[in-house]
């Protein structure tokens, strides 16, 4: 029995909880697991493998996370340990799932290839190495998250953390607390695993234990304050306000050049894809030489390494297989989950008004509309221009906010829905200045 087998014997599965591959979660189409690889990268290799688990392993969909992972769906008990034979042989699993669930980390996925951006590597290596062996941060809770911004041409501005290290002039990083943008410690890149390590005991010395304590450090900042909780990590922090710059999608979205490299990116329609489309993109991709896969943090992935002749074929191939190659396709501008059946908590197949709906939004970059098939808002945590958020008895209106959130209006019909967005004084749009 491999050492993955034998810590995973009783595997415990929970509904509606942070899922990795060692422990999935319940779906309403079976279990869903989370691949985390390492820096969100995949040498061709390892995303072929991948395709053939979820054919062999689930039904078949993966989906792309806004925490630039991938989820395999459609598992069952009996194929767990399948999967993660599969995994192991690749390269793309823990071998203990209280390591697994620690590492979330968002990188920039091109600071390898953008010249302008600075150069992550070792720093996400010793991030992952001290949450691998420090034993005192598995207390941490699942969804503490980090992130490592190179700058760039494809900046993390928009990506949510409770840590987050951004590049910063002199080869330094700045330090930052999700709720503070204002203040902000020094880092050097060799300094980034203590650093990050002193920051997760200052949030578990000073949140306490019990039901009340907060969860992520953007509470924890509202209740103790930034400054304190530098001071806790033996950090010194002083006001240095962070850089607000995001990616625009048209610079993920098809055919890039950086310097004498190329780069294509593609998206799927709600961040889902079929096995066997991704699987005939990837032969498509070592075909013409190219040599990696990589996961952003906005439902996308580029292919890198290719020469300026492999383009314009790769290009095609995305299209002919149906992935999103237009930064301007209007789906592009929607949020939505898979609603039920395949979530136990949706009240309706949500991507099927989605898709309706998407042609009836303006113009423009980045999502503007969440369709949520129940409260939780699993597709998109953060506040939206317009969510619809479905009930038993149809669609809360939520502008401006969260799936969760109190509702301006309640229980609108499929038709009443498209009515808002397709109108002009009354559509949930207008007081966001995007109509």
């Amino acid at each position: 029995m491999s050492a993955i087998a034998q810590r995973l014997a009783s595997p415990a599965y929970r509904k509606g909880w942070c899922p990795g591959a060692l422990r999935p979660m319940e779906t309403g189409d079976g279990l869903l697991a989370r691949v985390r690889a390492p820096r969100g990268r995949f040498l061709l290799d390892q995303a072929d493998a991948l395709a053939d688990a979820a054919i062999a392993c689930g039904n078949g969909a993966i989906g792309l996370s806004s925490r630039a992972n991938l989820h395999l769906r459609g598992l069952r008990e009996s194929t767990l340990p399948d999967l993660h034979a599969r995994l192991e042989d690749a390269g793309l699993i823990d071998a203990d799932p209280e390591i697994e669930r620690l590492r979330n980390i968002v990188a920039s996925p091109l600071d390898d290839v953008d010249p302008e951006a600075f150069d992550l590597g070792p720093s996400v290596a010793a991030l992952e190495a001290r949450l691998r062996d420090d034993e005192d941060l598995r207390r941490l809770p699942a969804k503490f998250s980090f992130v490592l911004d190179a700058q760039g041409r494809l900046p993390l501005g928009d990506v949510d953390a409770d840590v987050r290290f951004e590049a910063a002039p002199g080869g330094m990083f700045a330090v930052t607390l999700a709720g503070n943008d204002g203040l902000a410690a020094q880092c050097a890149p060799g300094e980034t695993g203590d650093v990050a390590t002193r920051l997760g005991l200052a949030f578990l010395a000073l949140a306490g234990a019990g039901e009340a304590a907060p969860r992520r450090m953007r509470a924890l900042v509202a209740r103790d304050g930034a400054e304190a909780i530098f001071a806790k990590a033996a950090l010194r922090a002083k006001p240095c306000k962070r850089s607000q710059r995001r990616t625009l999608l048209r610079n993920v979205i098809g055919a890039h050049a950086y310097g004498a490299d190329f780069v294509v990116g593609a998206a799927a329609a709600f961040g889902e894809m079929e096995a066997a489309r991704f699987k005939a993109l990837i032969e498509r991709a070592r075909a013409l030489y190219a040599h990696s896969l990589r996961l952003t943090p906005w439902r996308a992935f580029l292919i890198a390494g290719l020469d300026g002749r492999g383009v314009e074929a790769l290009v095609d191939s995305m299209a002919d297989l149906g992935f999103v190659i237009d930064a301007a396709d209007p789906r592009l501008r929607i949020a939505a989950c898979p609603g039920g059946p395949a979530c136990m908590h949706g009240h309706r197949r949500v991507r099927d008004d989605a898709t309706r709906w998407a042609a009836m939004l303006p113009e423009g970059d980045g999502v503007i509309l969440h369709v949520s098939g129940c409260a939780k808002g699993c597709a998109r945590p953060a506040a939206t221009a317009a969510t619809f958020t479905a009930t038993a008895t149809g669609y809360d209106l939520i502008p401006g906010g969260r799936a969760g959130d109190p509702p301006a209006r309640r229980g609108l019909s499929s038709a009443e829905v498209a009515h808002l967005l397709a109108g002009d004084d009354a559509s949930p749009f207008a007081g966001a200045g995007l109509t």
